[in-house]
């Protein structure tokens, strides 16, 4: 290990009244979402809150404050355990955000209309606990705490979420999942301490890797689709070469 000391952040974004439960960058924007709960008169309150990084500040909050039914759509929904944002090629620009939350709900926004989410759908008997989204962004997968992962369709044109398949585990708790760029497989890590592959055509299983010792909580795959690496509570990444994008020569 280098024994220069540790640096310290760049820059910190402060002002969340709360725990912060996920964040995620923009894919293209210079901007941060970050996924919180906290308590307005004891009722939990679930939000995301979009960052500008140039100014180390916050410039918008999900849902947004407009009066007294203020938040209705997040009330007992628990804590925003998940958020994925995106740029719909129809959207003329204007962010999307899919917000996962604790009672197994998620929330589908356009931040022309920050007060009310698009859609919410509820796949999850549970809190959902991981987002991805196909490179399209005309779907992609959710895991959570239950024993199911959930594949879902996004129709633009009409705002709405629909389930395209449930795949049945046979132990519950999927902590991170994650799409490959070219849209042929996906990965999900469990709490079994697995991590699965599948087709993400027809969510057809492929493969069980066994190599992790403890609970499973991230995967990911390189942006050149030729690496997948999986993080576990055993304190090891591992890093795996599997189903090799066809070659473009």
């Amino acid at each position: 290990m280098s024994k220069r000391p540790p640096p310290d952040p760049v820059a910190v974004l402060r002002g969340h009244r709360a725990s912060v439960m996920d964040v995620c960058f923009h894919p293209s924007q210079n901007l941060v979402f970050s996924g919180l709960v906290f308590s307005s008169y004891y009722v939990p309150m679930a939000t995301v809150e979009i960052w500008d990084l140039n100014a180390a500040e916050r410039i918008a909050t999900l849902p947004h404050s407009s009066g007294s039914s203020t938040n209705d759509f997040t009330k007992g929904k628990g804590m925003c355990m998940a958020v994925q944002a995106f740029v719909p090629s129809g959207s003329q620009g204007f962010l999307h955000v899919l917000a996962g939350y604790e009672d197994g709900t998620m929330g589908w926004w356009d931040l022309r209309n920050p007060g009310f989410p698009l859609t919410s759908v509820r796949f999850h008997s549970e809190p959902v606990l991981s987002l991805s989204m196909d490179g399209m962004f005309n779907g992609g997968i959710s895991g959570g705490a239950d024993d199911k992962i959930v594949m879902f369709t996004l129709d633009h044109s009409m705002g709405s979420c629909v389930v395209k398949k449930e795949i049945s585990l046979e132990r519950p708790g999927i902590a991170g999942t994650s799409i490959r760029a070219d849209g042929k497989i996906f990965g999900t890590a469990g709490w079994d301490h697995r991590i699965r592959i599948y087709n993400y055509k027809n969510g057809n299983p492929l493969a069980i890797l066994k190599y992790h010792r403890a609970t499973c909580n991230a995967v990911s795959f390189a942006a050149d689709c030729k690496q997948m690496a999986s993080a576990s509570e055993d304190t090891t990444v591992a890093l795996w070469e599997l189903y090799p994008p066809r070659s473009s020569a």
